[in-house]
């Protein structure tokens, strides 16, 4: 598992993270402040990262800050 970015708004945060599981294709997972919210498996990592960018996209025009 490796996490791809954490954005930050107030004393929150989301973290996408994205784990490659050979054969079975690619899982990014989306944590709310550790906790798991969401998970999809995606057929190829470009398939994975561009629903990471989407999703990252999605939260800043929210308010979300990137933060490392």
């Amino acid at each position: 598992m490796h996490r791809l970015w954490r954005l930050r708004k107030q004393h929150l945060f989301v973290d996408a993270q994205i784990t490659d599981e050979g054969d079975a294709g690619v899982e990014i997972a989306y944590l709310y402040n550790h906790e798991l919210s969401y998970r999809r498996r995606w057929p190829s990592r470009d398939a994975a990262l561009a629903d990471a960018d989407a999703k990252r996209a999605e939260l800043e025009r929210e308010g979300w800050m990137l933060h490392w």
